[in-house]
């Protein structure tokens, strides 16, 4: 179910960052330390909106009746639209909340704590849909027309994948230029759109064939229009009830006036390549990725303190023991872990205008919807007598129907949602080493400074940071020599999986230094709760980095035969030894 994958090519170093600085061994602690905070008055204004979403939910959806049913309420998007929650962000005269960044995140958040699939379409919308569009077009009539749609109350959402997949840089869906040129008839088959039942706004990409040259661009389709039709619904393992579906379009007229060309790229360059293109993806997956994550993770601690604190096991409390302690302590952390790389995500920049975000927003889907993953798989470990039973099961033998497994299905969609983890690793690896070529960057070749001996952090804590400068400074030694013995970017880009390891120790020195940051700012003596979660987290995750690294040395060495024994599977024989006394018909499906 991803949502327009991006290929995550760099087209330039860009405004710098913390992130990208950290890529080049250069742990900019200036730059994260104060961390940024939201405003006691931003958070007043939040809490209130929050407050009134969830008191609406509660008594608008039961969401194990819509994990049953698999569907919302009738009416339920049209209601969120007339209470102003497809736009969040737009002013109060325009008809919307005025919200911060931070506070439409909160909403969310929130409005997944009750039911993910009912946060979606608002997520989706605010994040991907037309809207987030707006701030990047010219003014003119394309900019005029959608805000015009917008303001009437138009649901948006954003259709680029087709049965093929959405890592082809081709798209199989046509735009055919009509005979009197007022505009173009698009024709093909999109699938897992979001939003695509109940949008009348969506962003589709299809192929222009022009002076013998074929290219992608994107227009902004009316589903009003002929020729436009809901093919199917689809159906998840979680998020029952998600209004995704798979479309086809026949001929949809579309006016010259809503075709949208990126600033900034070449005709003839792969188009998710253009800049704001890139920016309005990685920032919009927050909303449906990391926002219903950080609800996962903060439900599944919560959970486990109830059930920790009225079970036992030979006479003895669950919190006695030590692995329990562990499990619980480790959840709290990378809750907290969470939360900083989303307050850092969303505050920073108001802290430091003109700061380059997207290494940290590409990173936060990977980083936010694995985390929640390992809380909850944890979570339902511990729960073993409530945990993967439905909370209907255990509500008929009168246990606390805590809803652990459907949260359980519903986060194992979001580290699918947005783009495959593996793959999302693999492209935002591909982002940083571009900007390698032509040549290789200067990169640091020891940490720069001492930021460690800040008395901000308590000593464990100033060990982790120099561990995270340290390791920073290995990073972009190990990045700067894979672009030096590859002079040729697509033959270094091939070796997948060596960039997948080196992304996810990237990930986790970005994460480390948020955490920190966020502890010093909350517990500046040195010593609290913050310092504790801090220490927690870091301590896991130099075990992660460790693991990583050791496995980036072992890919330099001689291969297991991975292609060999692959190809031998798919072509060969000598393997249907494997399949033996199993039936392989796939069952009709009802």
């Amino acid at each position: 179910m991803t949502n327009a994958a991006m290929t995550n090519d760099a087209t330039g170093p860009g405004p710098t960052g913390f992130l990208a600085e950290l890529q080049l061994g250069r742990l900019r602690w200036d730059l994260i330390s104060p961390f940024p905070r939201q405003s006691p008055a931003d958070r007043a204004r939040g809490d209130a909106a929050v407050a009134e979403l969830t008191a609406f939910l509660r008594a608008a959806v039961d969401p194990e009746e819509v994990d049953r049913s698999g569907a919302l309420p009738k009416d339920f998007h049209q209601e969120c639209a007339e209470r102003g929650y497809f736009r969040l962000q737009d002013a109060p005269e325009q008809g919307g909340l005025g919200l911060s960044a931070q506070n439409a995140f909160r909403m969310i958040q929130a409005a997944a704590s009750w039911s993910v699939t009912a946060c979606y379409a608002m997520a989706v919308h605010l994040g991907l849909g037309a809207g987030a569009y707006l701030p990047v077009l010219a003014e003119g009539e394309l900019k005029t027309e959608l805000a015009g749609l917008l303001a009437d109350g138009a649901i948006s959402g954003d259709a680029d994948t087709e049965p093929a997949g959405a890592v082809n840089r081709s798209r199989t869906t046509t735009a055919v230029p009509t005979g009197d040129g007022r505009g173009y008839l698009l024709t093909g088959e999109k699938v897992f759109i979001q939003n695509g039942p109940i949008a009348r706004l969506l962003r589709v990409s299809a192929t222009v064939s022009e002076g013998g040259r074929e290219t992608i661009r994107l227009f902004f389709v009316d589903t009003t229009d002929p020729g436009f039709a809901v093919k199917s619904w689809h159906e998840y393992l979680g998020l029952k009830g998600l209004p995704n579906a798979a479309l086809t379009l026949d001929g949809v007229f579309v006016p010259h006036s809503r075709v949208f060309a990126p600033a900034g790229l070449a005709p003839d360059a792969e188009w998710r390549l253009a800049p704001a293109l890139h920016s309005i993806s990685v920032r919009g997956r927050m909303y449906p990725i990391s926002a219903p994550a950080l609800a996962v993770g903060r439900l599944s601690v919560h959970w486990s303190r109830e059930f920790v604190r009225r079970r036992s096991v030979a006479g003895r409390g669950l919190e006695q023991y030590e692995e329990i302690q562990r499990i619980v302590a480790t959840g709290l952390a990378e809750v907290f872990a969470m939360e900083s790389v989303v307050e850092w995500c969303l505050l920073a920049e108001d802290a430091h205008p003109g700061i380059d975000l997207d290494p940290e927003q590409t990173a936060a889907k990977n980083i936010t919807s694995l985390t929640a993953w390992r809380i909850i798989d944890r979570t339902l470990s511990l729960l073993a007598a409530e945990g993967y039973e439905t909370a209907r099961s255990k509500a008929r033998r009168g246990a606390q129907p805590l809803p652990v497994e459907r949260y359980f299905r519903d986060a194992r969609a979001l580290r699918v949602a947005g783009g495959v983890d593996f793959l999302v690793d693999h492209w935002a690896s591909r982002r940083a080493l571009s900007r390698h070529y032509p040549e290789p960057l200067p990169v640091a070749a020891e940490p720069v400074g001492r930021p460690w001996q800040t008395e901000t952090l308590a000593p464990r804590n100033r060990g982790h940071l120099r561990f995270v400068a340290e390791q920073a400074v290995e990073y972009a030694a190990v990045a700067r020599g894979l672009a030096e013995r590859h002079h040729d970017q697509e033959e270094l880009f091939a070796r997948e999986h060596t960039l997948i390891l080196l992304n996810q120790v990237n990930a986790e020195l970005f994460t480390m230094s948020v955490v920190l940051a966020r502890a010093a700012a909350l517990d500046p003596s040195g010593s609290g709760p913050s310092q504790d979660l801090a220490d927690v987290y870091c301590a896991d995750a130099r075990q992660r980095v460790a693991d990583a690294r050791r496995r980036l040395a072992e890919d330099e060495q001689e291969q297991p035969g991975y292609g060999a024994l692959a190809d031998r599977w798919l072509h060969g024989e000598g393997l249907d030894f494997l399949l033996r006394d199993t039936v392989t018909d796939t069952p009709a499906a009802g």
